[in-house]
């Protein structure tokens, strides 16, 4: 499988990478949205292979102390290749020195492990639509 990566928000198809969003398990995002996302994001990264794109992720950070990543979504036929390895570890390689922070998916939490993520003994959030986030698995 010959792919590229690429790095920032420019010359992205966004309804493509919106389209992966609708066959994953995460929440679909409004191309327009996410492109606004991203342009703020610290650093973006798109795998594409043929020039479709086939992953993306992004990352927040201050540039100094912590950051956090976002939205990394590989499309199905691609998962179980390395994709998602090869976003994280582009993203990763940009972010400075210090914690990084990760929604995970419930049952993708191995991923993640075996890339060094460690599950948090004092992590908190406030969801907006509780139910939704119940229902998702996210909090009890």
């Amino acid at each position: 499988m010959d792919v590229e990566i690429r790095y920032g928000p420019d010359h992205i198809d966004w309804k493509a990478v919106c389209g992966i969003f609708e066959q994953v398990p995460l929440r679909n995002k409004e191309p327009d949205k996410l492109q606004r996302a991203a342009e703020k994001s610290y650093v973006v990264c798109t795998v594409h292979c043929d020039d479709t794109v086939i992953g993306f992720g992004r990352a927040l950070s201050d540039g100094e102390y912590q950051s956090a990543i976002y939205d990394v979504v590989v499309l199905p036929e691609y998962q179980g290749r390395g994709v998602g390895r090869m976003i994280m570890e582009a993203l990763l390689k940009r972010l400075p020195d210090g914690p990084v922070l990760i929604y995970v998916v419930p049952g993708r939490e191995a991923f993640y492990r075996k890339l060094g993520f460690d599950d948090l003994n004092t992590g908190m959030a406030k969801f907006y639509d509780k139910e939704r986030a119940r229902k998702k698995g996210y909090i009890e």
